[in-house]
């Protein structure tokens, strides 16, 4: 796991300045401690910083083979398997890294390389012999690629702080970002809140040859054509499958570890890690003062299970009120507050390995999120009245807080009122747009398009057959790159610890997307099908507890000194320019009376607050 930068110039007799290398790479040196390195040929320039995993004699970047070049942050999992069949073509290797693999690949597969990685991956690689600069991002999304077009340039980076380091990129924002921001809590890809910055979108290329700039998709997962099989034999390829993601992840010449909760997902790749390690493995979680909320008895009864040696951490109230980290950290507004307590168990876990495999992913493979069954239950129902009497419902009955907890959909009657994909867009955001319009001040409010399109859009391009498949692909197009990956790259990254996710192996997702969708919500239970295919190996009661996940107090903390810090200074700076500091304290005034809850959007302007003050 490393941090990458460099430029690549359309002509060859433009300068480089190595300095302006040095500082892109040196500005995320929390990516890569363990070494740096810089290369400048004609018209081009990389740089690297590096956190040693595999070859750690052997392995340092940027890497050369002949007339090639690259830049690589990750990991390729099938690495042994390329390596020999470029071997048998006739290339010759002088190292033990996945790196090499990378640059023979490219004379061997040109632009087809990607399609040959599995893996996490963000590299960039120049061939001096064609003047090309090629680039790619993993399927997932699970390593970042930044890039900015500058006339004369391409300049890129693992951060956006890497690219701010250029004296030709522009810190102008994107206002229609900010709005995105403000209703998800990321800014979805290919957005960055930066407007002349562009994120490469997950599975796709970045060719750069001739003057011209040119993006196109390697990879899509396709929900098209579910595969009839029973639940045996689903049951039995998917545990194999998963098997084979967990071992393949467990190469590497440093320490490795677990996170573990108190969730069926880090259960899994835990007990996996232990049958397939053959000894104990290294876990870490992460509790709370509150009992309410703490997994750790949950986590000490799967680590005594798979006999994995448990390493506790609490996560204390000054704890998530400190984030001197996170501002240097998040260089783009991020509001998922549960990258606070990530980024905790990350500092734990780095104490102890180099290397933590996380079980990220399994939610959206397998149908884990409550959103999912609410989601097709609307469908089914939708129909049913015409939608101007599900629409005065929904004004009537905005919230249904007098129904029973177990049958309140999440703005319900609002939904049945309009199409599947903005329900579903609606659904997953954070703060409805209508709310953060009124936040707005005028200059701002009629300049933030539609927020809430990448969702929406993702819903209704997704081949999906039904309503799940659609909203799981539009999970992975936009929250997942967009919101959890993001947060665990950028908290973990934070401490030098790379993290691993099997259930993120793109041939995992491919077969789980792969399965009829009844079969993971059946019975109208969420992740149905894991859990009965997981029952023998961790037993019933281990499976029977409800999704939890960390929990950050943001109605206290918005009512007591974060939300008194926020009142204090919301007049000043570039967030007055774009919230109205009375819209702020009316909100304030209503969260701390209890009239309503504005914690997701009051922690929102918090961070959007401190971004504008350290990076414009």
């Amino acid at each position: 796991m490393c941090g990458i930068a460099g430029l690549f110039a359309h002509r060859a007799d433009r300068p480089v300045d190595p300095d302006l290398l040095r500082r892109m790479a040196d500005v995320i040196i929390h990516r890569g401690p363990d070494g740096s390195g810089v290369h400048v040929g004609r018209g081009y320039g990389l740089a690297h910083r590096r956190l040693s995993i595999v070859d750690l004699a052997d392995g340092a970047q940027p890497m050369a083979a002949d007339d090639v070049w690259v830049t690589f942050n990750g990991e390729i999992y099938n690495f042994p398997e390329l390596r020999a069949e470029l071997e048998g073509l006739g290339y010759r290797f002088r190292t033990r890294c996945d790196t090499e693999v990378l640059l023979h690949g490219w004379r061997a597969f040109g632009e087809d390389l990607p399609r040959r990685l599995r893996g996490m991956f963000a590299f960039a690689l120049v061939d001096e012999r064609t003047r090309t600069l090629f680039a790619a991002r993993d399927r997932l999304g699970k390593k970042p690629f930044h890039y900015a077009e500058l006339g004369e340039e391409v300049v890129f980076g693992s951060e956006l702080k890497s690219l701010l380091q250029h004296p030709g990129v522009s810190r102008d924002l994107d206002r229609e970002a900010i709005g995105q921001f403000l209703c998800l809590r990321y800014v979805p890809d290919p957005r960055t809140v930066f407007r002349g910055i562009r994120k490469l979108p997950p599975g796709c290329a970045l060719l750069v040859k001739d003057g011209r700039v040119t993006e196109r998709r390697y990879w899509q997962l396709s929900f098209a054509e579910p595969r009839v099989r029973s639940v045996a034999d689903w049951s039995e390829a998917v545990l194999a499958k998963f098997d084979e993601a967990v071992r393949i992840r467990l190469m590497g010449d440093v320490p490795l570890g677990a996170f573990l909760s108190g969730g069926v997902d880090s259960f899994a790749v835990v007990d996996s890690m232990a049958r397939a390690h053959g000894g104990s493995v290294v876990a870490c979680t992460m509790g709370f003062e509150d009992p309410a909320v703490d997994e750790r008895p949950y986590a000490r009864l799967a680590a005594r299970q798979c006999g994995a040696l448990l390493h506790e951490g609490v996560v204390t109230s000054s704890d998530l009120l400190d984030q001197s980290w996170f501002d240097e950290i998040f260089d783009e507004p991020f509001a998922d507050s549960s990258a606070i307590p990530t980024y905790h168990v990350s500092r734990l876990a780095r104490q102890h390995v180099t290397v933590a495999l996380s079980g990220d992913g399994g939610d959206e493979a397998f149908a884990g999120y409550r959103r999912y069954k609410y989601d097709r239950v609307e469908n089914r129902v939708r129909g049913l009245l015409p939608r101007a009497v599900w629409a005065g419902l929904g004004l009537a009955y905005p919230k249904l807080d007098w129904l029973p907890r177990a049958v309140r959909f999440k703005r319900t009657f609002q939904n049945l009122a309009l199409s599947p994909a903005e329900a579903y867009a609606r659904s997953v955001s954070s703060v409805l747009p209508e709310e953060v319009e009124a936040l707005l001040t005028p200059e701002w409010r009629g300049s933030l398009g539609d927020p809430l399109a990448p969702v929406r859009s993702a819903y209704e391009a997704a081949d999906g057959p039904d309503a799940l498949a659609r909203a799981a692909a539009a999970d992975y197009a936009t929250w997942l790159p967009g919101d959890i990956l993001v947060k665990v790259d950028r908290a973990s990254m934070a401490v030098s610890l790379e993290v691993r996710a099997p259930l993120l192996d793109h041939e995992l997702v491919e077969l789980a997307a792969s399965m009829p969708s009844a079969m993971k919500l059946a019975n109208g239970e969420t992740k149905a099908f894991l859990r009965s295919a997981l029952t023998e190996r961790l037993g019933e009661e281990s499976l029977a507890r409800k999704k939890q996940g960390f929990h950050v107090p943001l109605r206290s903390w918005m009512a007591g000194s974060v939300g008194d810090a926020l009142e204090s200074s919301i007049g000043s700076g570039r967030t007055a320019d774009i919230v109205d500091p009375s819209a702020v304290r009316r909100l304030l005034a209503e969260h701390r009376n209890g009239t309503r809850d504005h914690g997701e959007l009051l922690w929102a302007v918090s961070v959007l607050q401190r971004f504008l003050a350290r990076w414009t």
